[in-house]
């Protein structure tokens, strides 16, 4: 029979009823995983055993035991960045300094990329409970919908370098070595302080039942399901899909949380344009804008705009009815903000109505009836 009256550089009092509680925590520390040393000391610090006199005090102690080892030997190095097979270059891409300050989402997901934020700043604070911040995020959403951007700008709010890896580049390159390339990643991010971004992440978490994958794939999703469960919160990891459903459902379970990205509503259309033009259209013309980009992603807006900005320069030519021009080659779908934009080119810019129908992909009779009706103020 254990029979304890303190414990090592403290005053707990206790009694026999934590001997159970200690005969695991022995157990887990002999095979050598500080993961789940950890894990169950935080068990202990959120429900402490029978027969501590001073919890508080008890839980600061643990705490403070378990953290004095996890900044040993944590400091970032970027002189190890994995190497690629023959060490032709690195397997990753090294951003030390992300911004991610031109980031616009819609409120519910910033609230959720806020929320992680929170969680990393008060580490300490959830430690004392026996909780962890969320280790892991599975970013999920069409492309172009402000993802990476999300992931610099995490990785910033924390004051962490990002560490990129295009899983898709990997598996395309190195078949032969992916696994071994990959491990080599996650063991970098695991012993360097960072946030590691798993980009393109559904090429190489498919599901294993999927005929078309090879066996080195299924060994691969092995090893994240694996690392996933074991890995620890100093290091912050982001995998990012364009295709969730090619996602194996194990895969998806793993991650702490999963965080969906729409395309921009309008409210975030008028910020994201005000933004990619620097200020340049009349609010009249960013609401217009917004309201005939519907369906377009961030990435989207931002192209459309540079692309507008080159030709009005080249061309000698106002931005807005570049911009104008370039929006109805785009063929949006018809209605009132269609029919303004045609008014617009027609009346301010002296474009002819010929040239807005040969441009809007419809007939001449249509674009002259709409700019008349919008003269005789009939509805549109």
């Amino acid at each position: 029979m254990v029979s304890m009256q303190t414990l090592p550089s403290n005053s707990f009092h206790t009694s026999d009823s934590i001997e159970a509680a200690l005969v695991d925590l022995a157990r887990v520390g002999m095979k050598g995983s500080p993961s789940a040393v950890r894990k169950m000391a935080n068990q202990l610090i959120r429900r402490v055993p029978d027969g501590i006199v001073d919890v508080e005090a008890f839980r600061r102690e643990l705490h403070s035991a378990i953290s004095s080892t996890r900044s040993q030997g944590l400091q970032f190095s970027a002189d190890t960045l994995p190497m690629e097979a023959g060490g032709a270059g690195a397997l990753v891409q090294l951003d030390e300094s992300p911004d991610g300050a031109s980031l616009v989402l819609p409120m519910s997901v910033q609230e959720d990329l806020d929320e992680i934020v929170l969680e990393r700043k008060n580490e300490t604070l959830l430690a004392l409970r026996g909780l962890e911040p969320s280790r892991s995020v599975l970013f999920s959403g069409p492309p172009g919908v402000g993802k990476t951007l999300a992931s610099q700008w995490i990785a910033s709010q924390v004051g962490l370098p990002l560490v990129s890896l295009d899983l898709a580049s990997v598996l395309s390159s190195y078949l032969g070595t992916s696994g071994r390339n990959i491990r080599s990643v996650l063991d970098f991010a695991k012993s360097n302080t960072c946030v590691l971004l798993l980009d393109e992440f559904d090429a190489l978490a498919k599901a294993r039942d999927d005929d078309g994958d090879v066996g080195e794939l299924k060994r691969i999703v092995n090893v994240l399901l694996v690392e996933l469960d074991r890995w620890d919160n100093r290091s912050f990891l982001i995998a990012a899909t364009n295709h969730p459903q090619l996602l194996d459902p194990a895969i998806g379970r793993r991650f702490d949380r999963i965080v969906n990205f729409p395309l921009p509503g309008r409210a975030e259309r008028e910020v994201l344009i005000n933004s990619a033009t620097n200020g340049e259209l009349a609010q009249t013309m960013v609401r217009a804008v917004a309201d005939i980009t519907e369906g377009s992603s961030p990435s989207d807006l931002v192209r459309l705009a540079e692309r507008a900005a080159r030709r009005s320069v080249l061309q000698n030519t106002s931005f807005e009815k570049v911009l104008l021009t370039e929006l109805l080659k785009q063929q949006p779908n018809g209605g009132e903000p269609r029919t303004i934009l045609w008014h617009r080119l027609y009346r301010e810019y002296g474009l002819s109505l010929r040239r807005i129908a040969d441009l809007s992909g419809v007939s001449h009779p249509t674009v002259s009836n709409a700019v008349r009706r919008l003269d005789s103020g009939e509805p549109k």
